[in-house]
């Protein structure tokens, strides 16, 4: 099987967060990459309606990726809110010959205490084991256990805690990334080369309360280079 990420990177949008998606995707498109934006009401299938808080219009439909895609293939999703500064398909090539063997891969990320108790534009804060696994996932749509992420589990199966802990897999199914494709903006401090994506998780730029972070300017550049 001959996996590709052309075409198959997904990037989370919501219209709160318009400015965020147009600097994630020039991040991608300056490495001659195509991302597709994945907007949930653009899923037919999706008729979630449990109740429960979401803090971005993506919350749960990033993981219908692989119903997406038919079960074939990779597909990485990451959220609007991610800059990167390494490519992508850097990610294929240090999962290497373990790509076949998991069902995804993420950066698994220590339990850590959010800075504050709001986020973004006023939305609060969870704090919950596996917090930020699911922001940016590779997702090895062939993998077995996948085939359970389909529109009647997908769209009923409570609490979607659930989902952002991986818990239709086992341990054993999740691979695990470098740090430096899902660096935690305030959070995790890496030198820029080091880098391969920064994740402005709490908020970035585009907020008035995020101007000057660790990681700002990098995203103001990248700001200023779309037309």
């Amino acid at each position: 099987m001959i996996f590709t990420l052309k075409h198959q990177i997904f990037i989370g949008y919501d219209s709160r967060e318009h400015e965020a998606y147009e600097v994630c995707e020039k991040s991608i498109k300056d490495f001659f990459i195509e991302p597709k934006k994945l907007e949930t009401r653009r899923i037919i299938e999706y008729k979630r309606d449990t109740g429960e808080p979401q803090s971005t219009d993506f919350t749960f439909s990033r993981f219908w990726l692989p119903f997406i895609c038919n079960y074939q293939g990779l597909s990485l999703f990451v959220d609007c809110d991610f800059l990167f500064l390494k490519s992508p398909l850097e990610i294929i090539e240090e999962v290497g010959d373990k790509l076949t063997q998991k069902a995804v891969f993420v950066v698994k990320h220590p339990r850590y205490i959010p800075n504050s108790v709001k986020k973004m534009d006023d939305i609060e804060q969870n704090t919950y084991d596996r917090k930020n696994w699911s922001s940016l996932i590779l997702f090895n749509n062939e993998h077995p256990k996948n085939r359970k992420l389909e529109p009647e589990y997908l769209n009923t199966h409570t609490p979607g805690l659930d989902f952002h802990q991986f818990k239709w897999l086992s341990d054993d199914d999740i691979g695990n990334l470098s740090l430096k494709w899902n660096v935690l903006d305030n959070y995790y401090y890496m030198l820029e080369e080091d880098i391969g994506a920064v994740h402005y998780t709490d908020g970035g730029p585009w907020f008035s309360d995020y101007e000057n972070t660790m990681y700002s300017q990098l995203w103001k550049d990248k700001k200023r280079t779309i037309g």
